[in-house]
């Protein structure tokens, strides 16, 4: 029955609750209602703080990167390799709302195309030390990363790019091919 109604209205409704609590645990201490309790207590779904499960944070930092594209009409490409470091070694107390929160960060700090630890929010950027070790990752991933940052640096050119990291023009092609990476539309590749 609505405020202020003297109608009854039939209505078909689910409740869905979220707590960090243990709500079996308040029960037991008088802390929180028994009926109340079996009542929101039908079908739990568990699921794990985003430091107990790091290996997703690269998806969900290349998923925010792509929504957040395309929100601020930005070209940014992804992470640079201490700030892939330091996402890896933050406890994410805020999960993956903080996680979200410091890549939108970044995007107001970011006119490149890598986000560096320095568009980070202060919090997570390395005080007076180099960024944390970059553990976590596959030597692909890692491999995939300097590659990346290495073309950034040198604006695509391949010559540049295979002298700064002592491999061969072709080797830097396959490797180019092999992990799939593309400069932005804006520049173009020299051969």
């Amino acid at each position: 029955m609505p405020l202020g109604s003297n109608r009854v209205i039939k209505a078909d409704v689910r409740v869905v609750t979220a707590t960090h609590m243990n709500l079996a645990h308040l029960v037991e201490q008088n802390q929180f209602r028994k009926d109340l309790y079996y009542r929101l207590n039908v079908v739990q779904v568990k699921l794990p703080r985003l430091s107990e499960r790091r290996e997703d944070i690269p998806l969900l930092a290349e998923h925010f990167i792509a929504r957040f594209n395309r929100l601020k009409d930005k070209k940014i490409v992804g992470l640079s390799h201490d700030t892939l470091a330091i996402f890896m070694n933050h406890d994410w107390p805020g999960n993956i709302r903080e996680l979200e929160n410091a890549i939108e960060h970044a995007f107001i700090l970011c006119h490149q195309s890598i986000i560096q630890p320095y568009h980070l929010p202060e919090h997570l950027r390395p005080q007076g030390r180099e960024g944390p070790p970059l553990s976590g990752l596959s030597l692909a991933e890692l491999e995939k990363r300097a590659i990346w940052e290495a073309l950034e640096r040198h604006g695509w050119r391949r010559m540049a790019t295979a002298r700064e990291l002592g491999i061969d023009k072709n080797t830097l092609r396959r490797k180019v091919k092999r992990f799939g990476l593309t400069p932005p539309s804006s520049r173009g590749q020299d051969r």
